[in-house]
């Protein structure tokens, strides 16, 4: 099952943000699906979004002079790309592009500034350190694959550290999210890096591993470098055990819309979910298959949401999520206060409601 919150942590830019950061970004996500083959983003576009996604699968392209397509990496559920966008503004050195049908939830740059602009420790901390080192360098390694310095090959770029420093071919890599490796021949020694969805794993030369072996190889002006490309596998299975059963969720609305759209989220998510149109239908479901967490609408055609609330607390202590706006009356949410294990949205936005599921979880 996946934990959006979670899955804002492992990015490097949000791993120092504290929990209530995190709250704060996940109501910003937006929900985005996208079709098989459908384009999300292409090289020289606007850096201004990152990505996470849901379900599906998606590939990283990058193009030689040609216009021949090489696969970088390939990401699926839980992967996100696209975060140094935030902070650098830089255009896109790769295209991204949908393997298969896939869901995604969005943050926009405009909501990443209001994010600085609450917590300037973000900034201060991470942005501009980041920032900086990255905004040159990104500029000379998205241009890696157009020049005439570096020779195609099926396996991945070759080329010469004389003309590309080893710092743009980091850059390189994280950028466009590589799994694999990168092979450093010089007169000083051989090197080798390991990437993972483009984040720099292993380190080493000779005797010496991580950052010393960093420190010496960017010493280097010479030699030979070799990138090799593999295909991305995720590794997420060895933390799902620790996940005794799936949790239930049972969404009821009258709108099959509102049904289709909360059903495709939370199923790409990991979640067991059914849905119903009104009360009457709920009662078997209920009965059947004993749903953790309850998404109902507030008003329903055959009853009203704490009527709704009271019938199926009848089965057990269900969590409730009630899906409203901020018109929603004071004696309402008065009421549900007091009987306790429940929560209303304040928008209609997935995110909030999944983020509001997650808390209970």
């Amino acid at each position: 099952m996946i934990q959006i919150g979670k899955i804002l942590k492992e990015v490097p830019i949000f791993r120092m943000l504290s929990k209530e950061s995190i709250d704060f970004i996940v109501d910003r996500l937006k929900f985005k699906s996208f079709s098989g083959e459908d384009t999300i983003c292409k090289i020289g576009d606007p850096g201004d979004e990152m990505y996470i996604i849901i379900s599906g699968k998606v590939k990283i392209c990058i193009y030689g002079d040609s216009g021949q397509e090489q696969v970088v990496a390939t990401l699926g559920s839980g992967d996100y790309f696209g975060e140094m966008a935030l902070l650098t503004g830089e255009t896109r050195s790769a295209s991204v592009i949908a393997v298969e049908p896939s869901e995604t939830f969005v943050l926009h740059k405009s909501d990443f500034d209001v994010i600085l602009e609450k917590y300037p420790s973000i900034s201060l901390s991470m942005g501009k350190i980041v920032s900086q080192r990255l905004r040159e360098t990104l500029k000379k390694a998205s241009q890696i694959p157009k020049t005439d310095k570096i020779a195609a090959s099926q396996d991945g770029p070759t080329g010469d550290l004389s003309d590309i420093p080893l710092v743009d071919l980091i850059s390189f890599c994280e950028t466009n999210s590589l799994t694999g490796s990168m092979d450093l021949n010089s007169s000083s020694g051989v090197g080798y890096f390991e990437f993972e969805s483009g984040n720099l794993q292993k380190v080493k030369m000779g005797n010496y591993e991580d950052d010393k072996a960093l420190d010496e190889m960017l010493k280097w002006t010479d030699g030979q470098f070799q990138i090799h490309v593999r295909p991305l596998t995720i590794k997420r299975e060895t933390a799902v055990p620790k996940k005794e059963t799936v949790k239930r969720i049972l969404i009821v609305n009258n709108s099959l819309v509102v049904r289709k759209v909360v059903e495709r989220a939370f199923k790409g998510l990991g979640y067991e979910v059914n849905t119903a149109q009104n009360v009457e239908q709920s009662e078997k479901i209920i009965a059947d298959s004993k749903p953790d967490i309850i998404i109902s609408d507030i008003k329903l055609p055959d009853a009203g949401g704490l009527d709704f609330l009271k019938t199926a607390r009848k089965s057990g202590n269900i969590a409730f999520i009630f899906i409203t706006d901020d018109s929603v009356k004071p004696d309402f949410e008065a009421e549900l206060t007091k009987l306790g294990n429940a929560e209303l949205t304040k928008t209609h936005e997935v995110s909030e409601i999944v983020k509001l599921v997650e808390n209970f979880i």
